[in-house]
């Protein structure tokens, strides 16, 4: 099944033919937004993982040689809700941890680009994998670069993830009265800075 994901990468006045470090700093974040359905429609649930690291590369005169690589830490996954008990938020946090991601047996989530399209008006495609649970599943990037310095990158971005892409079902309670959408969606805000 088709993802889509969403990213914008802030380029303007970097060196050519460069490599970029993607790590956490402040003000970056990378978050999983599930929605509840049923009783508790309207309601959602948000993880932050504090963990990550990827590389850019990019030349601004062959930008189909471009490439991204991205490694999330599964076990870095921590549940925000501030609409919970603690108790609940525990529960939650559990069978996000260990049912859903299986963070024990597969502590990473990956996404490498294959290929990369320019469309014009530093807008581009990249197309790639995304490793979930050890199951790789293509994925298509809409991508954008722009930059607010020459030396440090922003790169902002969307994507819609299907549990069931990945063999999951999506957990219910109460015998199916409160329940959670099978797409999630994944936003998140990375800084890249140049490799030294």
């Amino acid at each position: 099944m088709r993802r889509v994901v969403t990213v914008f990468l802030t380029l303007t006045g970097i060196a050519l033919a460069a490599t970029y470090e993607v790590r956490p700093e402040k003000d970056t974040s990378f978050a999983l937004t599930v929605a509840k359905t049923g009783l508790m429609r309207g309601k959602k649930h948000l993880f932050l993982f504090e963990r990550f690291q990827g590389t850019l590369q990019y030349d601004s005169q062959h930008p189909e040689t471009a490439g991204i690589q991205l490694t999330i830490d599964s076990r870095s996954a921590l549940c925000k809700d501030a609409w919970v008990s603690a108790k609940d938020l525990r529960k939650i946090s559990q069978v996000a941890l260990e049912d859903m991601l299986a963070a024990t047996r597969y502590p990473t989530m990956t996404f490498t680009s294959s290929e990369i399209k320019a469309l014009g008006g530093d807008r581009y495609v990249a197309q790639g994998m995304l490793v979930i649970r050890g199951i790789s599943k293509p994925v298509e990037v809409n991508v954008q670069l722009r930059s607010a310095n020459p030396t440090m990158l922003w790169v902002e971005g969307s994507a819609t993830i299907r549990l069931s892409d990945y063999g999951l079902k999506p957990p219910s309670a109460i015998l199916g009265a409160i329940g959670t959408e099978d797409a999630m969606a994944l936003d998140f805000r990375l800084a890249a800075s140049p490799v030294k």
